[in-house]
């Protein structure tokens, strides 16, 4: 009996074993799945793809431990702020914050918050993602820790970005020469160069010519080694603009050759057109009239092939300025013409579609007063069924007074509101009448601005990157040719404009127009 009862014992006790180990085992697997999950993210370029394969693993995560969670909630929401998916970023960074949090990695804390930063950046949300920076900040600046200086520096980087967009010279060249101090420390050689890209920005905006020649070669020289051909067209198309500038214009038209060279292995459509016009204009300037009418020729091709019309207006500019040099009128009067008509045709499409947006509102509220009319007659009728049961019990000419009142009523009623109609229509034409005559007037939006003189004029000085946005917006551009003037998102556009405006206490580039007007 106790032979039976010890070999009973036993044989619980190795079932036991048995289901512990295999309950270790499956958890130790899904670890690894996990974690390989996670490597394979950093490597992967798409953030669809990257969500699609970790989202997949969400039934099994849970059984990981802590600091894994943590890590797989910060990766989904870095995905999703790649794809400015904002809400659904910030509810996995949350869960990924209530992780590290429990496991107090001040790694991942900072690099939720450099994220968020990053988000909110997208989101032109800018104190928010200040806010988020400086918490970074709190968790990273003093330690030795090579991995959170490595988000530091990361996040130094964008805050410079922010000063930048936002016009804070001074503070986005402080925190960017920061951001390559420690770049340099920690030996990350793709930040060196990009932060070198990012001063030469900074010191190109300010005219500081030479200062962003150095920065400019520097980086040129890093995304060499580090064969990094697509950084490398952007620092060789700027140092062929700063050359430019100090009028260098061999040493210039050398970067344009190179950046366009390596454009066209590379495929990038943008850069290849815009260096073959910037050449164009260096053969012009160095009264190489057969070389520039060539390169004007191949770059006027290439963007009618490839639908760049604002460089195919560039295309005829230089081949306009190329005839007149060979004193070929008639050639220039028709490279003028085709000028003047895309410009043209370009403005319309734009004019056409605010009017449209005009006119889809007042449509709206259109149907809105037809609503009305309806409710209001739906109304009518049942007061009536009212006034016709009580006509049987009252008096007859209390009944007739009472209906011969609803009729005044409701005639008066549709006189008014047609009335609103037909004023509502004046409105609209008379505006859509003004939007054109702004947009077809070359001489009134020439107006030249003085950034001095019209501080002078108001209680809140516009700033310079302000005053700028305001410029191009008064001139006719488009908000995505602004961003594209000043190398800034449309977002940052929207943003200036708006303080311009209200700077200037109007609500609109209309009522800027008209106040620039009357005040210069």
């Amino acid at each position: 009996m106790t032979l039976l009862l010890s070999n009973y014992v036993l044989k619980n006790i190795t079932c036991i074993l048995l289901l512990s180990f295999s309950v270790f085992t499956f958890s130790q697997n899904n670890q690894k799945q996990v974690e390989q999950a996670l490597k394979t993210f950093e490597t992967t370029d798409n953030p669809n793809d990257g969500i699609k394969n970790l989202l997949e693993l969400q039934d099994i995560v849970s059984q990981t431990n802590d600091s894994l969670q943590g890590h797989y909630y910060l990766n989904l929401g870095i995905a999703y702020g790649q794809l400015n998916q904002a809400d659904s970023s910030f509810w996995y960074l949350n869960k990924a914050e209530k992780f590290a949090n429990t496991t107090r990695s001040d790694f991942i804390l900072a690099m939720i918050n450099n994220t968020r930063g990053l988000v909110y950046m997208g989101k032109a949300e800018y104190e928010a993602s200040l806010s988020a920076y400086q918490d970074v900040m709190k968790l990273a600046e003093g330690k030795n820790d090579d991995r959170l200086n490595d988000v530091l520096s990361k996040t130094y980087g964008n805050l410079g970005g922010i000063y930048f967009q936002l016009g804070q010279l001074d503070k986005a060249l402080e925190t960017t020469k920061k951001c390559l101090a420690l770049s340099e420390t920690i030996k990350d050689t793709t930040d060196i160069a990009l932060n070198h890209l990012r001063l030469a920005m900074i010191y190109n905006t300010t005219d500081q010519l030479d200062d962003g020649i150095h920065h400019l070669s520097e980086a040129r020289l890093f995304f060499k080694n580090l064969n990094n051909t697509a950084m490398l067209v952007h620092a060789e198309i700027g140092l062929g603009k700063n050359f430019e500038k100090k009028g260098e214009l061999a040493k210039a038209f050398s970067h344009y050759n190179t950046a366009h060279d390596i454009a066209k292995d590379l495929g990038q459509q943008e850069e290849y057109i815009s260096t073959l016009l910037a050449m164009a204009n260096i053969k012009l300037a160095q009264s190489q009239i057969t070389e520039s009418r060539n390169y004007a020729e191949d770059a006027l091709a290439y963007a009618k092939n490839n639908g760049f019309a604002d460089s195919e207006k560039g295309a005829y500019d230089v081949l306009y300025k190329t005839a007149l040099q060979n004193k070929q009128t008639k050639q220039a009067l028709d490279y003028r013409n085709a000028y003047i008509s895309l410009s043209d045709s370009l403005n319309s499409v734009e004019v056409k579609t605010r009017v449209a947006d005009l006119e889809t509102k007042y449509e709206t509220t259109k149907k809105e007063k037809e609503i009305q009319k309806l409710t209001f007659e739906s109304q009518l009728k049942d007061a009536n069924l009212a006034e016709a049961r009580n006509a049987q019990i009252a008096l007859g000419v209390g009944a007739l007074a009472v209906i011969v009142i609803l009729s005044l009523i409701f005639t008066s009623r549709q006189r008014k509101l047609k009335a609103e109609r037909e004023a509502q229509a004046l409105q609209v034409e008379a505006l859509q009448k003004r939007f054109m005559e702004l947009h077809s007037s070359p001489s009134e939006l020439a107006v030249e601005l003085d950034i001095i003189e019209l501080n002078k004029k108001l209680h809140t000085p516009l700033t310079e990157r302000e005053f700028e946005t305001l410029r191009f917006c008064i001139a006719g551009k488009t908000n995505t040719e602004v961003a594209k003037q000043l190398f800034i998102t449309v977002s940052t556009v929207k943003f200036h404009l708006r303080n311009a405006y209200s700077k200037l206490d109007v609500n609109n580039r209309k009522e800027a127009f008209q106040f620039i007007l009357k005040t210069i």
